[in-house]
């Protein structure tokens, strides 16, 4: 009974640890998510009063949770939900938004999340930005909407965002992803059900949520509560090291073993200019020159180099191809001569 006990105590004080560690990431403000209606804190209501509860209900985990209830009024308008106050960002930077949903009864309306102060991916600005709207792929199930907006300086069109199953964690849908333009300063978080003309139809809203994307966000998994052998794609505004507090020029340190079944290095300047007739080929006698006074072969590092400095992967294979062409081509001037060189004593025997 008492290592029962026991086990409760830690299961409950590392559930406790996961679920402040998620509150304390998130950018909105939920502490006035409290039972009531209408506007809540840093949320305000979109929709009449009426239209807006904040009740307890069952959540996605199968918990009881404080939802946020949109209940159509007949306006076919808007029809529940929210716009919340500005928050403060760095437009350099990517922010993941976030938000569960649940709709019932019917496919009526619309479902609405989306942001503020944002263009496209290709820079142009986008007025009423939505990373999705439209209808929840079945009635009566949570999904889990994320969205992001990237940092100013970054030039990628991929869209990370999408609708995840809440059961089984499976992205569903992409969605829109958006960018922050140089000098933005701040943008909101919201998420409607609009256009609904049935009184008896309920869209449910869940842990909505905004987070800098710097490695130290909960993950897709951690946000669905879910263990999965595979992880959703991350993205790291910033630089990550591993066993080691300095990272120091490089965007990934790691100090330790690195095991992978492929690593592709991009490389430029490959050494092809040395089959080019203008390439002038160190002699032999110059090769020789260089190792007896340095120890190593011209354009290699030595040894106390890459002790000190290590190696960059792409480069010492560019210069050891170089080598290996060099070498090539001294192969082929040495057949030449061994060639030569039978020609002539074949000669002298024929007489």
């Amino acid at each position: 009974m008492r290592v029962t006990f026991k086990i409760f105590i830690v299961t409950s004080a590392v559930l406790l640890l996961n679920y402040s560690a998620l509150l304390a990431q998130n950018m909105l403000n939920l502490q006035d998510w409290q039972i009531g209606q209408g506007s809540a804190g840093m949320f305000v209501q979109n929709g009449q009063t009426s239209e807006n509860t904040r009740e307890w209900a069952e959540g996605p985990q199968g918990k009881g949770v404080i939802v946020w209830k949109a209940a159509p009024d007949g306006n076919v308008h808007d029809d529940g939900g929210w716009n919340s106050n500005q928050i403060t960002i760095n437009p350099v930077n990517m922010y993941r938004f976030v938000v569960w949903l649940k709709k019932t009864n019917s496919m009526s309306g619309a479902s609405y999340f989306g942001c503020s102060n944002v263009s496209h991916l290709n820079g142009t600005f986008n007025e009423n930005p939505y990373f999705w709207s439209g209808r929840l792929p079945e009635l009566n199930k949570w999904y889990l909407l994320v969205g992001y907006i990237h940092g100013s300086g970054d030039a990628s069109m991929v869209n990370y965002g999408g609708i995840y199953d809440g059961t089984t964690g499976a992205k569903l849908v992409e969605i829109a992803d958006f960018k922050f333009a140089a000098g933005t300063t701040s943008t909101n978080h919201r998420s409607y059900l609009f256009y609904d003309p049935d009184l008896n139809d309920r869209q449910y809203f869940y842990a909505p949520r905004v987070d800098l994307v710097n490695g130290n966000e909960p993950t897709i998994m951690a946000l669905l509560g879910l263990q999965s052998a595979s992880s959703d794609q991350t993205y790291f505004a910033g630089k990550v090291s591993i066993k080691t507090p300095n990272p120091g020029a490089y965007d990934l340190a790691v100090n330790g073993r690195i095991r992978s079944a492929e690593i592709k290095v991009e490389s430029a300047n490959w050494p092809d200019y040395v089959f080019k007739k203008e390439y002038e080929l160190p002699t032999l006698e110059e090769a020789e020159e260089h190792i007896r006074e340095k120890g190593h072969l011209s354009g290699i590092p030595s040894a106390v180099e890459v002790e000190s400095n290590g190696i960059e992967l792409g480069e010492i294979n560019a210069r050891l191809l170089k080598k290996i062409e060099e070498l090539t081509l001294y192969l082929i001037e040495m057949k030449k001569d061994v060639q030569q060189i039978k020609k002539r004593i074949s000669t002298v025997e024929q007489k």
